[in-house]
């Protein structure tokens, strides 16, 4: 009796919102700069950051509406707030407070002082819905400008804001991008095609 080779195929089924699969944010970018698994001190990075030059257009991955939106106004407020606690002069311009920041190299000092969402700059966050039911949401960090409010409805590849560098000190522009199902970071690959390192 001769042995018989079995093959099996592996086919990843990436989920769909309205009969489409989801879209990459950037259009025509697809680099992966830093993964979702890459170690960050004890912890995943739990993302993945796409390098992209400030002012870059950000699309939304798939229809849904917009859950949260932490703006440039409350984040340059809240950046102030970190200036002042650092005896720093304060600036609500960003390019300007960046580089105060940058200056001090109190890096440690500024994670200790700032509030949760600082740390993300300014970014929206989306729920959508899978034709399975499947909730989830879709986020998008460091933005420079964010063009709709919360509870907005969005379409697929609608233009959401602009990528931007804020929360970013010592770091390359570019947008970090998050998928949480119930609370908990999931891997943007396994969500959308095409993303490359």
């Amino acid at each position: 009796m001769k042995p018989i080779l079995l093959a099996a195929i592996v086919v990843t089924a990436y989920p769909t919102v309205n009969n489409q699969e989801l879209i990459l944010p950037i259009k025509g970018t697809s680099k992966v700069n830093a993964g979702y698994y890459q170690k960050r001190g004890k912890k995943i990075h739990g993302a993945i950051d796409q390098n992209t030059p400030v002012g870059t257009p950000i699309r939304a991955i798939a229809d849904g509406v917009v859950t949260n939106v932490y703006s440039q106004r409350r984040y340059m407020r809240e950046t102030v707030r970190i200036m002042r606690k650092l005896k720093l002069k304060p600036s609500y311009s960003w390019s300007i407070a960046k580089k105060r920041l940058r200056r001090c190299r109190c890096l440690g000092k500024i994670r200790r002082l700032s509030r949760s969402p600082w740390i993300s700059g300014a970014y929206i966050t989306i729920e959508h819905k899978t034709d399975k039911g499947i909730v989830f949401k879709s986020q998008y960090m460091h933005m420079s400008k964010i063009f709709l409010p919360s509870g907005q409805k969005v379409k697929q590849g609608d233009i959401i804001g602009l990528s931007g560098n804020t929360a970013i000190i010592y770091n390359k522009p570019h947008l970090h991008f998050q998928i949480r199902r119930r609370g908990v970071k999931r891997n943007p690959k396994k969500y959308i095609k095409g993303f490359e390192n």
